[in-house]
């Protein structure tokens, strides 16, 4: 039978719970876009940590690139997270940058790869480890760098460097 009535039918094996997150997730997205619609404000999607890790997945699927700087240590790390995973795909080039810093241009489908593997890695690690306080920094720079998307075209910059000054000068 089809579906006529352009509502979002559950793939197979999928239960209430999940079209119930999916729901939430596509309206605290929709309303993050919309200040007149007070029910879903980024804060409501907030309080709901899937649904704020969701409403990420949606913005990096949005995302043409995201230039990317970090240690060279770090970028190491992040490949043996994710280089595994279906949707990171290695980019095209890693520049060598100053001080053993690199840069690379990341894609949206590489980006929901590493905020899914850095998700599943600050709830699996342990909190006095390596991996826990590096999975919580990448995942929240990144988030913090998709918070202000609106679909303007406009660059992505992620700083994995508190030493490196913003660049005023950079090209969005």
């Amino acid at each position: 039978m089809e579906n006529s009535t352009n509502e979002p039918q559950p793939a197979s094996g999928d239960g209430e719970p999940e079209l119930a997150l999916k729901t939430a997730i596509e309206a605290a997205y929709r309303a993050e876009g919309s200040a007149d619609h007070p029910a879903c404000q980024p804060s409501a999607a907030a309080e709901d940590p899937e649904v704020a890790h969701g409403v990420l997945l949606l913005k990096a699927a949005g995302v043409a690139s995201a230039e990317l700087i970090a240690h060279l240590d770090t970028w190491e790390w992040l490949l043996t997270r994710t280089a595994g995973y279906d949707h990171f795909r290695i980019p095209p080039f890693v520049e060598d940058s100053k001080a053993g810093r690199v840069r690379t241009v990341l894609s949206g489908r590489s980006l929901i790869a590493l905020l899914i593997e850095l998700w599943n890695t600050r709830s699996t690690a342990s909190a006095l480890g390596g991996d826990w306080p590096l999975a919580q920094a990448v995942y929240l720079r990144i988030a913090s760098g998709l918070a202000d998307v609106t679909g303007q075209g406009t660059t992505i910059r992620i700083v994995l460097d508190d030493g490196l000054p913003p660049d005023p000068g950079a090209a969005d």
